[in-house]
């Protein structure tokens, strides 16, 4: 990812060879349950992995969103680079559509998003896709998170969201960068996404040495260890309430307006969940769980 490479570098060139979302998908589950040694090659030709939370793999996608080449080099005309993700074992059929749910309600909620797709699939509700936003074009845009920055261990609860505000500020110069983190603070606390871990954030570099956040990736509905947000906030990791994002806001000089009308836009882009569960297939089991646990916030 990022500008950053590997040399030699033994990804597939070939971008006439088009791909099958859900053969790669079977051939995930095969290698992540150990049944299956003539995929790791294919998998790994894609820059897949089991790392995280879900196997993931960087493809090209077509004008149409229907044609899919391997993306791990150059494009050819009408291709851009995306990255796909698939169900781990512990997943329900509906993960994809969930996270895609949760990224509509994210940019309603004024957070930066990338480009995002739900890719049909015939064993599931879809596979959710983001188009990189470390690629412009073929070109390669410099890219560091928070863990390489901050030398943090993502593995642990280690930071709070008053040190990625503070880092925001320092980095970027810009109190609108801090306001954009402010933001996905918010997110990641009243949509319960517990999974805000250190390599979670990123931040973008340009040509001329200026530093922006990044757009927000994997957003969705998790719970982190011991059901405490993997950053804390203002101290707390367990149940931190509208109360403490708004001692963090004030806190860092944001207007009381902006706290405020952050926290406000937030619960509204929220309460967009119960009529977007439906009309993307989602469970009504996972629906009603995860409707339940944001209408606390």
């Amino acid at each position: 990812m990022g500008a950053l490479v590997y040399e030699p570098d033994n990804s597939p060139t070939d971008n006439d060879e088009f791909i099958n979302l859900d053969q790669l998908a079977l051939q995930t589950e095969q290698v992540l349950e150990g049944t299956s040694e003539d995929v790791i090659a294919e998998l790994l030709a894609l820059n897949g992995s089991a790392a995280g939370a879900r196997p993931k793999a960087l493809i090209g996608v077509d004008k149409s969103r229907v044609k899919i080449s391997h993306g791990a080099k150059q494009l050819g005309t009408d291709f851009t680079h995306w990255l796909v993700k698939f169900p781990n074992s512990q997943d329900g059929n509906d993960a994809g559509a969930i996270e895609y749910v949760y990224a509509l309600i994210a940019k309603e909620a004024g957070i930066l998003m990338p480009e995002v797709h739900l890719f049909p699939s015939k064993r599931g509700t879809g596979y959710f896709a983001a188009k990189r936003f470390d690629r412009n074009g073929n070109k390669r845009l410099h890219m560091h998170t928070v863990a390489g920055l901050t030398h943090s261990d993502f593995h642990l609860p280690s930071l709070d969201y008053e040190d990625l505000l503070n880092l925001t500020g320092d980095l970027t110069k810009d109190i609108r960068e801090v306001e954009k983190m402010y933001r996905l603070a918010v997110f990641n606390v009243m949509a319960h996404n517990q999974d805000d871990h250190a390599k979670n954030f990123s931040f973008l570099m340009n040509e001329t040495g200026e530093w922006k956040l990044s757009p927000a990736y994997d957003l969705t509905f998790s719970s982190g260890a011991g059901g405490e947000q993997s950053t804390m906030v203002m101290g707390v990791g367990k149940n931190p309430t509208t109360k403490h994002l708004e001692k963090l806001g004030l806190n860092q000089g944001l207007s009381k307006e902006l706290v405020k009308n952050t926290i406000a836009q937030t619960r509204e882009a929220l309460s967009l969940w119960s009529k977007l569960s439906k009309e993307y297939g989602i469970s009504k089991t996972n629906a009603n769980l995860i409707g339940n646990v944001i209408d606390q916030m």
